[in-house]
């Protein structure tokens, strides 16, 4: 067998045991902002962690295929979402929906959201995380309107216990 077809049978073995490397996929909505800033908070403490693999979608901006290719890659995938019309966001729902339809297992999953009226989308997304196979981690951060200095402490601790539960596989 040449080198070329025992590495793709390696990926497919891989990929059929649902294998993933250390790193986190942050996939975030945002329309003011402010989900955004929760995201960047989130990831630079995973930096700070010394988690290495980090990589942030912009739903709105990303193609799905490329977050579910980073989510089979990466064992780590914390959401955030604007609450929209009492809804989550609609590019998160999207999302969501293709992530169960392809049960993937053996992941760790943290989840925030914000809103400006009544919140919604930190709801939706623990009935994701009821729905998924993946192993919750942290504590939920929702947020009225801006971030506050409670707020990154909270995106902070989510951060840190996805990092030590990763850190855990080592």
């Amino acid at each position: 067998m040449d080198g070329e077809h025992k590495q793709s049978n390696g990926l497919y073995d891989r990929l059929s045991r649902y294998d993933a490397d250390e790193g986190v996929v942050i996939a975030y909505g945002s329309m003011y902002g402010n989900t955004e800033q929760m995201a960047e908070a989130i990831a630079a403490e995973l930096s700070a962690q010394g988690i290495k693999n980090i990589v942030m979608h912009n739903v709105s901006k990303s193609h799905p295929s490329y977050i579910i290719a980073d989510i089979f890659r990466y064992k780590g995938l914390i959401i955030g979402s604007p609450t929209y019309s009492n809804q989550i966001y609609p590019e998160i729902e999207s999302l969501l929906s293709k992530i169960l339809v392809r049960e993937l297992k053996g992941r760790y999953l943290g989840y925030f959201g914000s809103f400006t009226w009544a919140g919604a989308a930190v709801k939706r997304l623990a009935e994701f995380a009821e729905k998924s196979k993946f192993e919750l981690v942290g504590d939920p951060v929702e947020m009225k309107q801006a971030m506050t200095e409670l707020n990154y402490v909270q995106s902070e601790n989510l951060a840190r216990a996805m990092s030590d539960r990763l850190k855990k596989d080592r």
